[in-house]
């Protein structure tokens, strides 16, 4: 008796509820896939699926958008730095990976082509008599 009780002492409530929410989890993920996959072996299913999914992304897009549209103000208001100017820094990142590539580029050619060169112009030994 007393093993049962230092035992449920010892033993945290929080790894109860962790366990308990795996559990649950495991159990919703698994009853989810039998369903996706009994929806989804029909013709009329793959397209209710795909229209489900199409409406999903326009939905998370509106959502993320209204989003922007309602934080955005509030985030200037307080001074912090607003979404446009990170999204201005974003696209000259991405201009000057850009260049870099093409730069990346042109160095590998130059150097293939110094390489053949070097090699044409390597004269070949004479052979002594």
């Amino acid at each position: 008796m007393a093993g049962a009780i230092l035992r449920r002492m010892t033993q945290s409530p929080i790894s109860d509820l962790m366990n308990q929410w795996k559990a649950m989890s495991d159990q919703f993920l698994k009853q989810w896939g039998q369903v996706y996959e009994a929806t989804t072996s029909t013709p009329e299913g793959q397209a209710f699926s795909g229209e489900v999914e199409k409406n999903y992304v326009a939905a998370r897009a509106a959502m993320a958008k209204a989003a922007r549209d309602a934080y955005g103000p509030i985030v200037e208001a307080v001074g912090a730095v607003p979404l446009a100017e990170f999204q201005r820094l974003q696209d000259q990142v991405h201009t000057i990976l850009l260049r870099m590539d093409r730069i990346d580029d042109a160095l590998s050619v130059l150097a293939g082509a110094q390489a053949s060169a070097a090699a044409k112009a390597k004269p070949k030994a004479r052979k002594k008599k």
